[in-house]
């Protein structure tokens, strides 16, 4: 069974919020996967995957070499933020997700023309790399732009030509730094592409099952 660590270390969104990730619990369980809300940094070196979902609190130097120590030992580490850099939410991404490569810009993506129910702010998008077959198309709501750094990250999900970024940046949405150990650590703009509401839309489902599992 894969083990989740979701932390609440950082003020998180907690998956125990039944109105927001009651279906994601349902179907992290169905497919034999273990989440467990873990508030001690300490503690995520006894799971698989670790998860940051619209961290509030920066992270210190020490949690930051920490948590690159445990994507150096295999672990998959995610991070995912918001769009306009709302309560700080891409500054303190960029606390953790500077350290692999990946920076958060605090922008705001619109799509006139590839939306979901005529709301410009709901990307879609089928421009996906390095995911499973069955991931072909997702909805990411009210999301940042990523730029990437370092050769070793690579893009997992960019916005459409129809998509267009506030900041001029190019829409890098998810992206991904791994590790020669074979950690990972993927950052996304949004943190609410799994949430009750998007979680059912196009494969978003299984966008998530598989950042659980990467």
């Amino acid at each position: 069974m894969r083990k989740v660590a979701w932390s609440t270390a950082h003020q998180e969104f907690i998956i125990s919020d039944h109105y927001y990730f009651s279906k994601l619990q349902k179907y992290a369980k169905e497919a034999g996967i273990q989440i467990d809300e873990v508030d001690e940094v300490e503690k995520f070196a006894d799971y698989d995957t670790i998860i940051f979902n619209y961290p509030e609190i920066p992270f210190s130097e020490d949690e930051a070499a920490f948590i690159e120590e445990l994507v150096k030992k295999g672990k998959t580490v995610g991070i995912f933020g918001y769009y306009k850099n709302e309560d700080r939410i891409a500054d303190t991404c960029n606390t953790l997700s500077e350290r692999f490569g990946i920076h958060f810009n605090g922008d705001i993506v619109i799509d006139n023309i590839n939306n979901y129910d005529n709301d410009n702010l709901l990307i879609v998008t089928s421009d996906t790399y390095n995911l499973p077959d069955n991931i072909k198309k997702v909805m990411l709501a009210c999301t940042d732009t990523l730029v990437t750094r370092r050769p070793e990250v690579r893009p997992l999900v960019h916005g459409e030509d129809t998509a267009e970024s506030k900041l001029e940046e190019e829409t890098v949405l998810f992206a991904e730094y791994v590790d020669p150990s074979g950690g990972k650590f993927i950052a996304g703009g949004t943190c609410v592409f799994w949430d009750n509401y998007s979680i059912d839309l196009y494969n978003n489902k299984e966008f998530s099952l598989n950042l659980l599992t990467r």
